[in-house]
């Protein structure tokens, strides 16, 4: 036979002695620690978009949630009794309060819309961005026109939850658009 080679029994037990079997070492995996985890592209604030449960109503929304909860807050906002034109920064936190109820009501109206009229639903998600713009605005007017320092603090904490609420409205905005697009 051409092209095989016989072994001995000699040289074949030598070779079975060098590749018997051996017994799997299972290897730790490698400890560290959670920020060794994080890679650049990580962003805490993306989990909390995610999906936690079946959205059934506009209700199990966050956005809605916390913007409703946003408007509450402001509703309950009183001027400090020394501000200077009282009247006319009243006039202001009037308006303010208007504008903080539409958000809300805009975001429950695009998601009973977005089933039906798609366009009409994204543009809704857009205007109550648009006065999430303007609320920004009117905050930014009375945290200049006060000189109450707890106020200035309240409003300031107001106005980091509306620039995060904008985000997450244009957020939802672009999901919607990419999901229920045919």
């Amino acid at each position: 036979m051409i092209g095989f080679k016989k072994y001995s029994a000699a040289k074949k037990s030598a070779r079975e002695k060098v590749s018997a079997p051996t017994i799997p070492v299972r290897i730790p995996p490698k400890q560290t620690n959670s920020a060794q985890n994080k890679s650049r592209f990580w962003k805490p604030e993306y989990q909390k978009f995610r999906v936690r449960s079946g959205i059934k109503t506009f209700r199990d929304l966050e956005v809605y949630q916390q913007s409703n909860q946003l408007s509450a807050e402001i509703f309950q906002f009183k001027l400090p009794p020394k501000a200077k034109n009282r009247r006319n920064l009243t006039v202001e936190i009037d308006k303010l309060q208007t504008w903080t109820k539409q958000i809300p009501r805009l975001i429950a109206e695009s998601y009973g819309d977005k089933f039906g009229n798609l366009s009409q639903s994204l543009g809704k998600l857009e205007t109550a961005a648009q006065l999430i713009s303007g609320i920004i605005a009117k905050i930014d007017f009375l945290l200049a026109s006060l000189e109450h320092s707890d106020s200035k603090e309240l409003l300031l904490q107001w106005l980091k939850k509306y620039q995060i609420q904008r985000v997450r409205i244009l957020n939802l905005k672009r999901a919607w658009g990419r999901i229920f697009r045919k």
